[in-house]
C-alpha cells in the first residue's frame, strides 16, 4: 500500500488483446468522475497473443496503467496473487478483463462497502450460454451450502475489499490455489464482514472464454474438499452428508426381505420368545432352552421388537448399527495410528464398502456386533497406549472385551487381546508400564460384564458350562467332525478375495509399497506394521480353528481396511494403473452378464439358483456402468481411482436387493406361514424350518429322534426334556391318525416316509425348494 493510491484496480488476463483498450477506457471512464486516486494492474498470465505489445502501448499512454507479466502459465489465482502483491491502494478491486461485469458498476460497489471488508457483486442476470449458468448455479449452490449460505454469488469476479482484510485473510493461510472462485467465501470465513449488491452482466464481445463447464467440475471440487476443511458448518456438513453415504447400503430397505433360514430366522425367534415369555436371562428357541450363543445379541434385537414391533427390520437392525460403529471406529483407529490424514477417512470407506461388510450388516447374526465391540476394544487399547489416560481406557477396552464374550463366547477374549497381542510390539513403548491396579480393573470390568449373567445360567441350565467350554469352544476350535465346517487351510485368502471386493485387488497391488515403507522407516512405519500383525494374528487364528465360516474374520476386515487406505497414499499411481485394468475387466464381464442374461443361457443349476436372467443382467450393467467411471477416473486424476472402488459393492447390492428377493423368499419360512390358517396346528416331520415359529409366532412341534433338524447343538447336547415340543415319529403318526386339522411340513425325503406310517390323505397345500406343506384330510 502506497500513500496517495485510494484504488488498486487488478485484472488477471491471458490472450485478451482484443479486450484491453476498452478496459482501461471503462475503468478511466467509471473511475474519473469519483476522484479516487487509482491504478490499473494487469496481469497478463503469458499470453500467446498480442496483449504484452498492447498492454506496452497503451502504459506509455497511461501511467496509471501497470502491466504485470508472468513468464509462464500459472493460473486466475497466481495471477490475481500477483497483482494484490503489486497493489499499493488501500482498497482493492477485482474484475475480469473479458468485461461481462462492466467497470461502471466499480463506484456503486466501493460505496456499499461501507464499514465492511469486501463488497461482492451479485449478478442478476447472467448472459452466458445456458450450460455454463447451469454450471454455475449448481457450484454455488454447493459453496454457498458447505460454507455461506447468505452470500448469494461467490464467484462474481466483480469486488471492492480493504488491503488490510485481504493481509488478514493470507495469514490465514486460504488463498490457495483456486481461491479466486472462493473469495468472498474465504473472507468470511476469516470473519471479516462482507456485504453484497447487484450488478449487471453482459455477453462477451472479443476474445474466447477460457474456461469449460467440463474443465471445472473437478478443481472445484478438490478445492471445495479444502475450504470445507477450513469451515466449521462446512465439516458438519460434509461429515453428515458422508455418513448419510455410508449409512444408506446398510438400512435401505433392510427389512425388505424375509429372514433367512436357519441362522437370521432362528436368532429372531429366540428374541421373539424372549420379549413374549418374559424370559431375559435364559434364552429360549421354539420352547426350548437355546444357549448355543450367549444372550447380548438376542437383548439387542429384543430391544428393537419392543420398540419398533416385530418384525425383519427390528430384527436386522443391531447388525447394521453395529456395521455403521465398526466404520466410525474404523476412522477412529486410522486417526490415532496417521493422525488427521486421508489414511483414516480412506480405511473407513474400504472397510464401509466392502462386500463382508455389506453383507453381514444386513443381516440379523452375531458377527456384526461382535465386531464392532472387538474393534472398540482395539480402539481402546490403542488410545490407551498412543494417548495416555490408560487408568480410563483400559478398563473400557475390558468392559467391551466382556461384552464381546457376551455375543459370541469365549472367542470375544480370545481374538481382542490376540489382535493387540500380536501387534502392540510395533508400536512406541510406553511413557510408562501399566500398573497392576489398571490390570486388575480391566479384568473386573470384563468380569463384572459376564459373571451375573453366566451364574444365573449355570443356576437354571447346571450342563451350561461344560457345554459352553467343551462342545461349544474346544471342540469347534478342534475338531470338524461335531460341527461339520471344516475347509481347506488357503479357504480365508478365497474368502478375502470376494469379501474385500475390489479392494482386494488394491490391497495386493499395494503390498510392495507397504513393505517399501516398513523397511525405510519413517513416520507410518508404526502404524502399518500394527495394521499388518494384528490382521496376521486375527486370520491365523481362525485359519487355525478347525471350524471356519466367512463371517469369523469380519474383525481382520478392519485393520486390512486401513493397510489398504495407507497402501492408497504409498502406491498412488500403480493403484490407478490397477484399478483401471480391473475397470477395463469389469466393463467387459459386464458386457458379457448383459448378453447371457438377455439370451437366457443360463445352465440348470442348484449352486446358482439365485443367478437369473434378471439379476445376472443388472449386475452386468452395473459392472459396465462401473467399469467406465473407473477408466474415466483413472485417466483424469489418479486418486479418484481408488475411491471409486468404493462404489462397486454399495452400487451392486442396492441394484440387486429387489431382483434378489425371490431368492430370498425361497430360503425363508414367510409364504409358507402365510398358507397356515391361524391356530390351527402345525408338525413338521424329520424337518424343521427355523422361520416357522417366528412367522406364526408360536412354538411348532417336530417330529424328530434327536432334534438335530433345529440346527441347534444345545438342544442336541440336552436330548433329555424336549417335552412337547420335539416328539418320536410313533407320537407324530399317533396324532395324524387321531384326525382333525393339521398341517404338516415335510421335505421331499420325509413325505415318502410319512405316506408308508399314516392312513390319512395328505394333500399338498404349497412348496417351495426346502419343503412341501401337507394338510391331513380323510
Amino acid at each position: 500500500m502506497t500513500p496517495g493510491v485510494a484504488l488498486s484496480v487488478v485484472v488477471p488476463a491471458h490472450d485478451e488483446a482484443a479486450n484491453l483498450a476498452r478496459l482501461l477506457e471503462e475503468v478511466r471512464a467509471a473511475l474519473e468522475p469519483s476522484g479516487l486516486v487509482w491504478e490499473l494492474i494487469v496481469v497478463d498470465d503469458c499470453s500467446t497473443d498480442e496483449s504484452p505489445a498492447v498492454l506496452t502501448r497503451l502504459a506509455a499512454g497511461e501511467p496509471r496503467l501497470r502491466p504485470v507479466r508472468l513468464t509462464r502459465r500459472s493460473g486466475q489465482t497466481a495471477a490475481l496473487r500477483a497483482g494484490f502483491d503489486a497493489a499499493r491502494g488501500a482498497l482493492i478491486a477485482t474484475l475480469d478483463a473479458d468485461l461481462q461485469c462492466a467497470p461502471a458498476d466499480l463506484p456503486a460497489l466501493i460505496a456499499s462497502l461501507d464499514g465492511a471488508a469486501l463488497a461482492c457483486g451479485v449478478r442478476a442476470t447472467r448472459r452466458d450460454p445456458p450450460a455454463r449458468r447451469l454450471a454455475s448455479a449448481l457450484a454455488n449452490a454447493v459453496r454457498r451450502l458447505f460454507l455461506a449460505p447468505r452470500l448469494r454469488d461467490l464467484a462474481c469476479p466483480l469486488r471492492v475489499f480493504r488491503a488490510e482484510a485481504l493481509h488478514r485473510v493470507a495469514a490465514r493461510q486460504l488463498l490457495f490455489d483456486g481461491a479466486h472462485r472462493w473469495l468472498p467465501a474465504l473472507f468470511h470465513l476469516a470473519g471479516e464482514r462482507v456485504v453484497q449488491r447487484p450488478v449487471g452482466h453482459h455477453a462477451r464481445t472479443a476474445g474466447a472464454s477460457k474456461y469449460t463447464t467440463r474443465g471445472r467440475i473437478v478443481p472445484i471440487a478438490t478445492e471445495l474438499v479444502q475450504v470445507v476443511g477450513r469451515s466449521r458448518r462446512g465439516r458438519l456438513l460434509a461429515a453428515a452428508g458422508l455418513a448419510v453415504a455410508v449409512a444408506l447400503p446398510f438400512f435401505w430397505g433392510l427389512g425388505r426381505w424375509p429372514l433367512l433360514e436357519p441362522d437370521e430366522a432362528r436368532n429372531a425367534e429366540v428374541a421373539r420368545e424372549m420379549v413374549t415369555l418374559g424370559r431375559w436371562s435364559v434364552p429360549h428357541f421354539n420352547g426350548l432352552p437355546y444357549l448355543d450363543k450367549p444372550v447380548l445379541f438376542f437383548w439387542m434385537m429384543a430391544v428393537g421388537f419392543r420398540a419398533l414391533g416385530t418384525d425383519e427390520l427390528a430384527a436386522r437392525l443391531p447388525a447394521a448399527l453395529a456395521a455403521f460403529a465398526t466404520v466410525g471406529l474404523t476412522l477412529a483407529i486410522g486417526r490415532l495410528l496417521f493422525g488427521r490424514s486421508r489414511q483414516a477417512l480412506l480405511g473407513a470407506l474400504v472397510v464401509a464398502s466392502t462386500p463382508l461388510v455389506l453383507a453381514f450388516g444386513r443381516l440379523a447374526i452375531f458377527d456384526m456386533p461382535f465386531t464392532a465391540l472387538v474393534t472398540g476394544a482395539l480402539y481402546c487399547l490403542l488410545r490407551a497406549r498412543l494417548r495416555g489416560a490408560e487408568r480410563l481406557w483400559t478398563p473400557v477396552a475390558g468392559l467391551l472385551i466382556g461384552l464381546a464374550a457376551l455375543t459370541k463366547g469365549p472367542v470375544g477374549v480370545a481374538v481382542p487381546l490376540l489382535a493387540w497381542v500380536a501387534g502392540r510390539g510395533a508400536l512406541p513403548a510406553a511413557a510408562r508400564r501399566t500398573s497392576p491396579g489398571t490390570v486388575a480393573a480391566t479384568v473386573a470390568a470384563a468380569v463384572l460384564v459376564i459373571a451375573p449373567w453366566l451364574v444365573t445360567i449355570v443356576r437354571e441350565e447346571p450342563g451350561f458350562l461344560r457345554y459352553a467350554l467343551l462342545d461349544e469352544t474346544l471342540l469347534r476350535f478342534a475338531s470338524v467332525a461335531r460341527f461339520h465346517r471344516g475347509a481347506p487351510v488357503y479357504y480365508y485368502a478365497g474368502v478375502l478375495g470376494w469379501g474385500l471386493g475390489a479392494w482386494a485387488v488394491v490391497l495386493t497391488v499395494a503390498l510392495p509399497g507397504l513393505a517399501r515403507r516398513l523397511r525405510q522407516g519413517g513416520p507410518e512405519q508404526a502404524a502399518i506394521a500394527f495394521l499388518a500383525r494384528a490382521s496376521a494374528g486375527i486370520l491365523l487364528f481362525f485359519t487355525i480353528c478347525a471350524s471356519k465360516r466367512p463371517a469369523y474374520i469380519l474383525p481382520a476386515v478392519v485393520p486390512l481396511g486401513l493397510l489398504a487406505a495407507a497402501g492408497i497414499v504409498a502406491e498412488e499411481a500403480r493403484i490407478a494403473a490397477a484399478v483401471r485394468a480391473l475397470g477395463a475387466l469389469a466393463a467387459l464381464a459386464g458386457l458379457a452378464a448383459v448378453g447371457v442374461g438377455l439370451m437366457r443361457l443360463l445352465p440348470e443349476s442348484r449352486v446358482l439358483v439365485a443367478l437369473t436372467p434378471v439379476v445376472l443382467g443388472r449386475a452386468g450393467i452395473v459392472l459396465l456402468a462401473w467399469g467406465g467411471v473407473a477408466l474415466v477416473a483413472a485417466a483424469v486424476r489418479p486418486a479418484l481411482a481408488a475411491a471409486t472402488c468404493a462404489l462397486l459393492a454399495p452400487a451392486m447390492g442396492l441394484v440387486l436387493l429387489g431382483p434378489l428377493g425371490t431368492y430370498a423368499e425361497g430360503r425363508s419360512s414367510r409364504a409358507l406361514a402365510a398358507r397356515i390358517e391361524p391356530g390351527a396346528p402345525v408338525m413338521c416331520f424329520q424337518t424343521f424350518r427355523t422361520g416357522l415359529p417366528f412367522y406364526l409366532g408360536r412354538p411348532v412341534v417336530l417330529a424328530s429322534e434327536r432334534g438335530s433338524e433345529m440346527t441347534s447343538n444345545y438342544v442336541v447336547a440336552r436330548g433329555d426334556r424336549h417335552g412337547r415340543v420335539i416328539v418320536s415319529e410313533r407320537t407324530a403318526v399317533a396324532a395324524l391318525d387321531r384326525g382333525g386339522p393339521l398341517y404338516t411340513v415335510a421335505s421331499a425325503w420325509s413325505l415318502r416316509r410319512l405316506a408308508t406310517l399314516t392312513w390319512r390323505r395328505l394333500v399338498p397345500v404349497y412348496a417351495d425348494r426346502r419343503s412341501i406343506l401337507l394338510r391331513a384330510e380323510g
